[in-house]
């Protein structure tokens, strides 16, 4: 299972600090039923991206670790969902999250950075496992692909510089846009036809039926 990593742009990236106790990073860290900008796979075909709703209630239900980490450097976590430093709570909006970063050298330049509005992006980490993980669409008029996250692994949270999720012509290497048949559409629309002609067809029996009534 190959990790992906999205950026979004939150609007309430924030340092909560009250009197006397230490801060607070917070603000959303997934947004749900957002369209991304277009990215393309590994084949340079395009696509959009949103996640679901219930993307990660597997993991949030299963208490599974999830890592808060500066710059998606390993070597330096900002909180952890096992020991509380990093909390997760979803609401309609999506999935927002606390983290109390240690006393280092990178929790302080974490606090600083997104205080002075340097850091503004929040990044995940997931991965999607299986057909049903994810789903896809043909796309609309541009005829770019719509996939939608439905179940996935969350690995880490990390703040980062750069505000792109969403985000323009970003290459996302470990998905593979499917090869949609062109039939894909005629069927639809041929069942749109069908559904049409059989109301009509109902309609027009409905109204022999009453003449012959009146007879």
């Amino acid at each position: 299972m190959e990790t992906e990593i999205r950026i979004i742009q939150p609007e309430e990236l924030e340092i909560r600090q009250l009197d006397g106790l230490s801060p607070v990073i917070a603000g959303y860290g997934v947004v749900f039923n957002s369209w991304s900008e277009v990215m393309t796979d590994s084949r340079g075909r395009k696509f959009r991206e949103r996640v679901a709703p219930t993307a990660f209630d597997r993991v949030l239900r299963s208490g599974s670790d999830v890592m808060a980490l500066w710059s998606h450097d390993r070597s330096k976590p900002l909180g952890r969902l096992r020991n509380n430093t990093l909390r997760l709570a979803k609401d309609a909006r999506g999935i927002r999250l606390e983290i109390d970063p240690p006393s280092t050298s990178w929790g302080a330049d974490a606090v600083e950075s997104i205080r002075r509005g340097d850091v503004t992006g929040m990044s995940f980490a997931f991965g999607v496992e299986g057909a049903s993980g994810d789903t896809w669409a043909r796309g609309g008029p541009d005829g770019i692909a719509e996939r939608t996250l439905l179940d996935a692994d969350l690995y880490e949270f990390s703040p980062v510089t750069e505000p792109a999720y969403p985000a323009t012509s970003v290459s996302v290497r470990s998905v593979n846009v499917p090869d949609f048949e062109e039939s894909d559409s005629r069927a639809a629309d041929e069942i749109l036809a069908a559904s049409d002609n059989r109301a009509v067809a109902v309609g027009l029996l409905q109204q022999q039926l009453e003449i012959l009534r009146r007879r």
